[in-house]
């Protein structure tokens, strides 16, 4: 009691308190809950980060080792390290997912401009969390996913390059690269994080998260509070998605590939799977055309996610009371999805190397021309030496090179 009296002198203890208790709308249901497991992922991802910066050296030569320590050496390493990676993709689908509601329900509308605007930023900010730890590891994935990433950001008028080589660090990717994208993780976007999420904490409970409930007896009679009621059920909602991601990453290790090899130009680079839309996209716009699906698609829709209270202004917030806004969202949600699908399903490319060899040996002696010399009744012989040859031309004995041309076959 003395404890307690003497904070209330000091802090604004039953304010706050009266706040926490501010009734919420009585449409108010689960998926309200969305919001704040996106919160728990954000702390999740930070304690995780933090544990494995431990270890964690960000330079060329023992990124990809120090990756490895972890998953193998480190008491819980693999099992923090797989938190973190399958915590990074819920995030990305508890954002959208949120995001989606919030637009389904209209909750973008006024006042709450602020508010939506804050959220399109913090999904930008988790997008590049994904990014920038994308690289981390240090193996053939991760870096030559990076490369496809970074030229995709060069392809935008005027700032590209600038904006490439400032990624870079250079004219190649090397170790200032990895540098400033671990200093980008771990340090700026994180900070930024946090702060947006304060501001648009601060909207949320200014101006609610949906409809215009009142502080007055008969709201709170019918009206649930925020506490306890929204926070006990947001609490178990985190103990229920922290219970499957520690599930997944106990039974499912993160992947590993072989150290970043730069000269390894036929590997076929495949970004996470919430790049994969992207990725597909590009797919249909080549040569001149493909500044459209790098920069003019991603940018437009972009914009428009954040203008998008300012050009729906309409009163309604009923969903099939809005067709355009549920033909526009529908149409969105369809091809994002199935851009992901297809692009996961898309069989990797055979690498030039392997091709080429094949190529030549078909165009040299191909089953046609095989076919006409039998027809004419012409012997080929395979001149392959034997092992006595080849030893012979040890004691000078000449050896022939006897390969036929094309004219010679027919």
């Amino acid at each position: 009691m003395i404890i307690k009296q003497f904070l209330s002198e000091r802090l604004p203890l039953t304010e706050f308190s009266a706040h926490l208790r501010k009734p919420l709308p009585k449409h108010i249901n689960l998926l309200f809950s969305l919001g704040s497991l996106a919160m728990f992922l954000l702390l999740l991802q930070a304690a995780t980060g933090a544990f494995l910066a431990l270890y964690y050296s960000p330079s060329p030569e023992h990124a990809h080792n120090a990756v490895t320590y972890i998953s193998e050496e480190v008491p819980f390493g693999a099992f923090v390290r797989g938190l973190h990676h399958w915590g990074a993709s819920a995030m990305v689908i508890i954002v959208f997912l949120h995001l989606l509601r919030v637009v389904l329900y209209g909750s973008y509308k006024a006042p709450r401009e602020l508010t939506w605007i804050f959220g399109v930023l913090l999904l930008l900010v988790v997008l590049g969390f994904g990014f920038t730890g994308y690289l981390l590891p240090w193996d053939e994935k991760a870096y030559w996913a990076t490369v496809v990433g970074v030229e995709i950001a060069s392809t935008a008028p005027i700032l590209g390059d600038f904006v490439a080589k400032v990624l870079r660090g250079g004219a190649e990717i090397g170790a200032v690269t990895l540098s400033r994208f671990y200093a980008l993780h771990t340090i700026w976007l994180p900070w930024l994080a946090f702060g947006l999420v304060g501001v648009h904490l601060f909207f949320v409970r200014y101006y609610g998260s949906s409809g215009t409930p009142q502080n007055t007896p008969e709201e709170m009679k019918t009206g649930k509070p925020f506490y306890p009621d929204q926070v006990f059920e947001d609490v178990v909602g985190m103990l229920i998605l922290f219970a499957v991601l520690a599930s997944v990453a106990l039974f499912l290790p993160v992947p590993l590939e072989d150290v970043a090899d730069p000269t390894n130009a036929d590997y076929d680079p495949r970004p996470e799977w919430y790049f994969l839309f992207l990725f597909q996209l590009l797919k249909y716009f080549q040569g001149p055309l493909e500044i459209i699906g790098t920069f003019v698609i991603p940018t437009v829709g972009m914009v428009l996610l954040l203008l998008l209270p300012f050009l729906d202004k309409s009163e309604r917030v009923v969903l099939w009371k809005r067709p355009i806004a549920l033909t526009v969202t529908s149409v969105c949600v369809v091809a994002i999805v199935g851009l992901t699908i297809l692009g996961a399903s898309s069989p990797k490319l055979e690498t030039q190397e392997a091709s080429q060899p094949t190529a030549e040996t078909d165009s040299t002696v191909s089953p046609d021309t095989e076919t006409e010399a039998v027809e004419e009744g012409e012997k080929v012989f395979d001149f392959q030496l034997t092992e006595e040859e080849i030893e012979g031309t040890e004691e000078g004995e000449e050896v022939f090179d006897f390969q036929l041309t094309e004219e010679e076959l027919q």
